[in-house]
């Protein structure tokens, strides 16, 4: 136990650096009406986990189509299934010039990053609290003892928050970008040495030893305990701060705290309730049982999360995207570890679109309008109302190539804009300018 109470204790008051997995398989095929998905898993840590796992994606997907494998199949539409934790979604936006889609899926993690902040200041007051009152167990007889306690109520316990936040985004940018985790690490050091935990040489060489004995701890401790209370390190190392010497003397006196709190007192007698007897042995209660009381802990340390890989077929190179692009096999890919408790979730994202290349054509001598820009305009033609809508697509299908085509584009407006023109005093909303403009951009750059 007290190798996890010192770590937890130098995540606090210093700074610390941070079997078969299971695996997921996704791969998806768009067209428009929906999406085709198929779902694939192994490597589940046990039978009856497999078979959980069987029987919920049964009742989300149409079929199991190989149960060797156990690999699932179905077609789904806005809303993508919710198969091993999160939400995805799957839009298109179709119209004469071509068809925009766009894809965006959560898995797991937590997006509440409120409460994960809200919880690791819990957490964090939790640890202050029991370092204080262990401090106090055996410190509390010293005049000077008030000293040490005003610093740990106030400075060390906004320090430690915000070293927590800090441990908790540097373990996000890790999953992104490696410079920027590094950068963060540094910032943590950079922080204690400023705040006077450590002079900037005796960081390094701590975080240095740390890594292969924990117990480099103790020694910290009993200096920052010394000069807190206004004592030199030698003053007060021999006898006075006897208790931390060593791991089994910190973790006993630790355990012998703990037997004076309320909270053990507590636990003694909803035991003795349970066990419907008065003599029932006390609990064995730990530093993590005390802290943990009535929190949680808001993000895996170092977790063990399952490996996914997402596979979706797009027929034309997305124009916005956070997976990788292959040319050849026309796929975007996904590939990692899923995010952990308290972690920003996995996130995959994808735009693109697909011109209607005979009608653009037809109709203005040339695909005008791709990728982005098409996407744009299908967003902009899907917001208009259905008779602004069939206005609209009557228009556009009316045009031919012409010299004059740039003028016909600029004169349009809709009925009703050019009635409201007549008659109200003020100005009527074009609902018309941004689809003439998106088109007008292109033929003038044409010209140029």
């Amino acid at each position: 136990m007290f190798k996890y109470i010192c770590l937890n204790l130098a995540i606090l008051l210093i700074f610390i650096a941070g079997c078969e997995e299971e695996k997921y398989s996704i791969e998806m095929v768009p067209y428009e009406e929906g999406i085709e998905r198929t779902f694939v898993f192994s490597e589940l840590s046990s039978d009856d986990e497999r078979e959980k796992l069987c029987e919920r994606l049964s009742t989300l997907y149409e079929e199991q189509i190989d149960p060797n494998t156990f690999t699932f199949w179905g077609t789904f539409n806005e809303y993508l299934p919710n198969d091993i934790g999160g939400a995805g979604f799957y839009t298109t936006f179709a119209t004469d010039m071509g068809t925009t889609f766009i894809y965006s899926e959560r898995f797991r993690g937590n997006d509440d990053l409120n409460y994960t902040v809200e919880e690791m200041q819990l957490l964090c007051d939790r640890y202050i609290d029991f370092l204080m009152g262990w401090l106090e167990y055996e410190l509390g007889a010293d005049p000077d003892f008030y000293r040490l306690w005003i610093f740990c109520d106030d400075n060390l316990r906004q320090d430690a928050k915000n070293l927590m936040i800090y441990f908790w985004l540097s373990n996000i940018l890790q999953e992104y970008k490696s410079d920027a985790a590094e950068e963060m690490v540094m910032r943590m050091k950079h922080y204690v040495v400023e705040r006077g935990y450590h002079g900037p040489r005796e960081m390094h060489l701590f975080t240095q030893s740390y890594e292969y004995d924990q117990e480099q701890v103790l020694p910290v401790i009993r200096r920052f305990v010394s000069e807190q209370m206004g004592y030199s390190y030698g003053q007060m190392a021999v006898d006075r701060l006897e208790f931390s010497s060593d791991g089994e003397r910190a973790e006993e006196s630790m355990r012998q705290y703990i037997l004076t709190t309320d909270f053990f007192q507590e636990a003694w007698e909803a035991k003795k309730r349970e066990e419907n007897n008065p003599y029932a042995d006390p609990p064995d209660l730990s530093v993590e049982d005390y802290v943990l009381q009535d929190a949680n802990i808001p993000f895996d340390m170092f977790p063990s999360t399952p490996y996914l890989e997402v596979k979706l077929m797009c027929k034309n190179e997305p124009f916005a995207t956070n997976g990788e692009w292959d040319e050849e096999s026309k796929q975007v890919t996904w590939f990692g570890h899923i995010a952990g408790k308290g972690h920003l979730p996995t996130f995959c994202h994808a735009a693109w679109s697909v011109p209607d290349e005979i009608f653009q054509e037809e109709h203005f001598g040339c695909v005008i309008l791709r990728d982005e820009l098409l996407s744009e305009y299908c967003i902009w033609r899907e917001s208009l109302d259905d008779v602004e809508a069939e206005e609209w697509d009557s228009f556009i299908s009316s045009l031919q190539p012409s010299e004059d085509l740039e003028e016909q584009v600029s004169s349009f407006h809709f009925w009703d804009y050019q009635l409201n023109a007549k008659e109200a005093a003020a100005q009527p909303v074009d609902s018309a300018e941004k689809g003439r403009n998106l088109i007008l951009d292109i033929l003038k750059s044409d010209e140029e």
